[in-house]
């Protein structure tokens, strides 16, 4: 079976698939380079260092935002039955995260390095730890090629401690669990959507505790009986379905259109189009609560939250994002008053993606604010339960 090594970076054969290499050491192995794309063949019996050393005028370490080869360019060099070995589709570098799902999407499966994820802990299928003189050829190779990437300002190309690893690890992914992994790791931005469900909402404990907690809250200071709530971002529906199926009139907004026809699909409403940014400046929705379940992690404006036509926001968020963005702003107005303020999910330890890694939820904190010289400010006795 043929073997190709596909990075985005030529250091990056040096510094996460030299245990590939030593696998591959007496056979001639074909590399093909992301950024500038390149497709070369380090020849099997020489020595390490040599080898790597083939990798050099292929880096170009100031070069950080050329595109990536199309999955065309790559199709036409990674035949069917091929031996792929690549990035992990969920590494924290997006452009490495990206070039590996897109490089699992052409191959069909892939063998991942787990480079960097500090976020998400990755069950390895290969653990290899390299000896001393492997490990001297990759710190040789970076002291008389990259010495420039241990000073690099981008911060997906720096070279750290961390990111030169002496125990190199790797799984196998087929198309699908690529796909997931690689939304769950993009999920503040619009390639969240790329894999259904991609917070595993449906199946996940924790979400759904997170979840019924949520919508609890919300019968604690509205009935059905008044009006609609507006739910901001509401993704596929997970909670707006909760809303529904307690007798309320939920008016639901997403701008991912990925998740808007998935939500209508399965929720059985029309959705609105309308961004965070669009509900503040049309105010075409007034309504007495605003509900803003997880979606203020986007760097949004929080001053937009002044211009929503509501007498009440509905906010839950990490206790870490709570403290460090919403609170001081909080703090430093006087339009919103806080009336609530409550755990509706504690941190928890959880498998995903079909137990291929773990994760550490980060829990929610619920904090409702009632707009200054509002009425009403006294939870719903009565209310749906």
């Amino acid at each position: 079976m043929p073997t190709v090594l596909a990075v985005l970076h030529a250091e990056d054969v040096a510094l996460e698939f030299v245990s590939v290499l030593n696998r591959h050491a007496d056979e001639d192995l074909r590399v093909l380079v992301g950024v500038p794309a390149a497709e070369l063949v380090l020849p099997g019996g020489l020595p390490l260092r040599e080898r790597l050393d083939l990798l050099a005028p292929h880096m170009e370490p100031g070069r950080n935002t050329a595109d990536a080869p199309p999955p065309e360019w790559l199709a036409e060099r990674l035949p069917p039955g091929t031996r792929v070995w690549t990035h992990s589709p969920a590494d924290h570098r997006m452009r490495r995260g990206r070039f590996g799902w897109t490089v699992a999407r052409v191959a069909g499966s892939v063998t991942c390095s787990v480079g960097d994820s500090p976020h998400l802990q990755i069950l390895a299928d290969r653990a290899v730890t390299l000896d001393r003189a492997q490990t001297a050829a990759k710190i040789s190779f970076v002291a008389r090629h990259g010495c420039a990437l241990l000073d690099s300002k981008v911060a997906d190309r720096l070279v750290t401690t961390d990111r030169v690893p002496a125990v190199e690890r790797f799984f196998h992914v087929w198309q699908e669990e690529a796909d997931r992994l690689y939304a769950l790791t993009a999920s503040l931005g619009d390639e969240a959507a790329l894999a259904d469900d991609p917070w595993e909402f449906r199946g996940s404990p924790y979400e759904a505790g997170r979840l019924d907690a949520t919508a609890a809250w919300v019968t604690r200071w509205a009935a059905p009986d008044d009006g609609p709530v507006v739910e901001v971002g509401a993704c596929e529906g997970a909670l707006t379905a909760r809303l529904l199926a307690k007798g309320y009139t939920v008016r639901a907004t997403e701008p991912n259109p990925l998740f808007r026809e998935r939500l209508e699909r399965e929720q059985g409403i029309v959705a609105l189009p309308d961004s965070l940014e669009d509900l503040a400046a049309r105010q075409a929705h007034p309504a007495r609560i605003y509900l803003l379940a997880e979606m203020l992690y986007y760097g949004q404006d929080l001053d937009l939250l002044h211009d929503l036509p509501a007498d009440m926001l509905l906010i839950s968020l990490s206790g870490e994002r709570m403290a460090d963005t919403l609170w001081p702003w909080v703090r430093g107005q006087d339009v919103w008053r806080v009336t609530d303020r409550r755990e509706l999910a504690a941190p928890a330890l959880e498998t995903v993606c079909d137990g291929l890694a773990y994760v550490r939820k980060r829990g929610s904190k619920g904090l409702a604010l009632t707009r200054a010289g509002a009425v009403d400010e006294r939870p719903r006795t009565g209310a749906a339960s």
